[in-house]
């Protein structure tokens, strides 16, 4: 089992597609309508969608509410030493 980082934890809610909370952030990498790129306390959470926008942002409780229409919500996979494409290649170069 791996080891839990430390830190305040990490949970997401997704409502109908339309409205994520999330806790356990650290930093916003890239924010635009259609992707938006974060630094969690388990790593990077990549979010992929339409007219999304940040609602809330409080980085020192480390709590985030997006708005828009969500498609993808990925983590990029740890150790990885294959090629990087697109998404992920441009946070992880």
């Amino acid at each position: 089992m791996a080891e839990k980082p430390m830190g305040k934890g990490h949970r997401l809610v997704l409502e109908e597609r339309e409205r994520l909370c999330m806790t356990g952030v650290r930093r916003v990498h890239t924010f635009d309508p259609k992707e938006i790129i974060l630094e969690t306390e388990f790593g990077m959470l990549g979010i992929k969608g339409e007219k999304m926008g940040i609602k809330q942002l409080d980085l020192q409780q480390g709590a985030v509410e997006i708005e828009g229409c969500v498609e993808a919500i990925s983590y990029p996979k740890r150790g990885n030493s294959g090629a990087r494409e697109g998404f992920w290649g441009r946070i992880l170069r």
